[in-house]
């Protein structure tokens, strides 16, 4: 048996599924604007700096903050637990202390509180769902839907549009 294939929690046979997101390289339009605008940031912060090491600065800074973009992450979601390793840190929720999550086609929030804060980034993982996001999107799906028949009081919102819903 392959471990990658499955583990066992609760004595219940649960699939890991794992998959890498990358969306600077999934997203070549995006990364081209926003490299654009860094540039452009760069120059200005340079201008207004007087020394081209303010420009340096700000590119560093820049790429740095966005480092998610930019470089790979990694994420593994089980029956137990959904893991991030994100470029420079790695963040793990497990679904029991799991309260809200959201899967949408442009990303989604898993987080251990059930009302929302966007000053509150401790409390979740942000969510990029890759190259094949139907199946990671059904794969974070059903394991929060077992975690629900488990009794945990998870909420989960989901707006992905239906399938053979009219447009």
């Amino acid at each position: 048996m392959n471990t990658r294939d499955s583990a066992i929690s609760d004595s219940k046979a649960t699939a890991e599924t794992t998959w890498t997101a990358w969306p600077a390289v999934e997203r070549p339009a995006r990364t081209l604007v926003l490299l654009l605008f860094i540039a452009a940031l760069a120059v200005l912060s340079g201008m207004i700096g007087g020394d081209v090491l303010w420009s340096v600065t700000a590119v560093v800074l820049l790429l740095s903050v966005l480092n998610r973009w930019f470089l790979p992450t990694g994420y593994r979601v089980d029956g137990e637990r959904l893991e991030a390793s994100y470029p420079l840190r790695r963040r793990l929720v497990r679904w029991s202390e799991a309260r809200r999550l959201v899967v949408d086609p442009a990303g989604g929030w898993l987080s251990t509180r059930r009302g929302g804060s966007r000053f509150d980034a401790r409390s979740g993982v942000d969510l990029y769902w890759g190259r094949r996001p139907e199946i990671t999107m059904d794969a974070v799906a059903a394991a929060a839907k077992m975690t629900i028949e488990q009794g945990t009081p998870l909420k989960i919102a989901d707006r992905r549009p239906r399938k053979g819903a009219a447009k």
